[in-house]
């Protein structure tokens, strides 16, 4: 009776991560029994996967694909789908099911992981959910089966099909081939049916929701608009893909691109583009410039859409912070956009996200440098920096692009990563809330005074 007195006393965001970390536990205490791997990982390596898979991120310091069995892969693909959708999303659909009715706290907790407000009432947010996500894994799945029939045969190509969709929906990035996806750089069916997969999955499934309900009411001949946050989600997430995908052929044409036809070149520079929010690769990553590599950070840093599987700040907090700016540069004191003020609270709760995100990367990138590279003081590890920065803001964004340093990162550097890799999924301000103190003094407001700035 206590216990679960306490337990209704948690926060939403505390209640979200207790359960994230459970999951996780669970996980890696699966993958470390002895008929899930070959021969066998450290208990830290297990957490690390489990985490990744969990967390949908896609590092790895243990291949899918060649370190687990059958048992332990399909472990890892439990975890990214119950990770991808959300844990209590899982458990408020059987809810929905068995018929039990929902409390306002776990109402709360759902709107809480979904980060977002909407009209809709969870059981139809739900049912939406849970069908949409189902419905594109599976069209996935069919497509890749048909694709991968003729070269692994029926039963590994609907093996391979239906972990691949899974992962490529929920932007886990983990595969079962070796080399990521290096061997398909070529493939308009492989590159098409996992980018559009990533896209969906970037997109929210909120988003989704809305633009499926926008559809259905233009049928219908009933004018109602999209509401300015899917038009944020939309804008900046094609225009980022775009720019991204233009930026990436030009600095890689003569480097990693070089040697393969114009049209090989477009779909990889895309892909890659695509897969900022997800992590597979169909180019030599590791040997993309350091332009290429930096353009890449300051993407995974950006994310994808609220409410979706992919992390980040989020393409709406970066869309409000380059309103922002505009707006102070025009001396306005509110922030306009698409013909709406955005409300001071999501202004202020845009800036808080990021300072906290850039405090959060800072403080891993750091703690990483000294420990990965050899102390303080070794200028011969120098170059060791981007690669570090890359792999910090890559598990941050639960993203899984790696420079190469993931595989060689030691014990500590391997724990910095999974802690940093649950905090990118749960979200820095909801980390923050969660840890955070209640406070039992009432809002007050201090006499103000300048301070010089600039």
């Amino acid at each position: 009776m206590v216990a679960s007195q306490k337990l209704l006393e948690l926060r939403p965001s505390q209640l979200l991560a207790g359960v994230f970390i459970g999951i996780i536990t669970t996980g890696a205490i699966a993958l470390k029994l002895p008929f899930s791997t070959y021969e066998g990982i450290s208990f830290v390596d297990a957490l690390f996967t489990a985490t990744s898979a969990t967390c949908v991120t896609g590092l790895m310091v243990a291949d899918a694909g060649t370190v687990f069995t059958p048992f332990g892969q399909i472990v890892i693909l439990a975890l990214i789908q119950i990770g991808g959708l959300g844990i209590m999303t899982f458990s408020t659909f059987f809810m929905i099911i068995l018929g039990r009715s929902l409390s306002m706290k776990e109402s709360s907790i759902i709107f809480n992981a979904f980060d977002h407000g909407h009209k809709l009432s969870i059981r139809n947010l739900l049912r939406k959910v849970m069908l949409l996500t189902f419905s594109v894994e599976l069209l996935g799945a069919v497509i890749l089966f048909f694709r991968w029939l003729p070269d692994y045969g029926a039963g590994r190509a609907l093996y391979y099909a239906v972990f691949h969709s899974i992962s490529g929906f929920c932007n886990a990035g983990i595969t079962l081939f070796p080399d990521s996806l290096l061997s398909f750089s070529e493939d308009f069916v492989v590159n098409g049916v996992i980018g559009t997969l990533i896209v969906i999955g970037s997109l929210g499934f909120l988003t989704i929701v809305e633009l499926q309900l926008f559809s259905e009411r233009r049928r219908g001949r009933r004018r109602v608009p999209l509401s300015l946050n899917c038009k944020l989600v939309l804008i900046v997430t094609f225009s980022l893909i775009i720019i991204c995908a233009l930026l990436t052929f030009v600095m890689e044409r003569s480097n990693v691109l070089a040697g393969m036809p114009l049209h090989d070149q477009v779909m990889a520079s895309l892909f890659q583009s695509i897969s900022r929010t997800a992590g597979f690769i169909t180019v030599d990553f590791h040997e993309f410039t350091n332009g290429s590599l930096y353009l890449y950070i300051l993407l995974m840093f950006v994310g994808a859409a609220p409410g979706s599987v992919g992390g980040g700040i989020k393409v709406t907090t970066f869309g409000i912070l380059i309103a922002l700016a505009f707006s102070r540069l025009k001396a306005r004191d509110t922030v306009n956009m698409m013909n709406r003020t955005v409300p001071d609270e999501i202004v202020s709760r845009s800036l808080s996200i990021m300072f906290v995100s850039v405090q959060i990367i800072v403080v891993f990138t750091l703690v990483l440098l000294y420990t990965e590279s050899g102390g303080p003081t070794s200028p011969l590890h120098r170059e060791m920096f981007m690669q570090i920065m890359f792999e910090t803001v890559s598990a941050f964004g639960t993203v899984g692009l790696s420079a190469g340093a993931t595989s060689h990162l030691s014990e500590f550097g391997k724990v910095a990563i999974t802690l940093l890799m649950l905090i990118g999924r749960l979200g820095p301000l909801a980390v923050t809330l969660a840890v955070g103190r209640r406070s039992a003094r009432g809002r007050f407001r201090y006499s103000e005074e300048n301070v010089m700035v600039g």
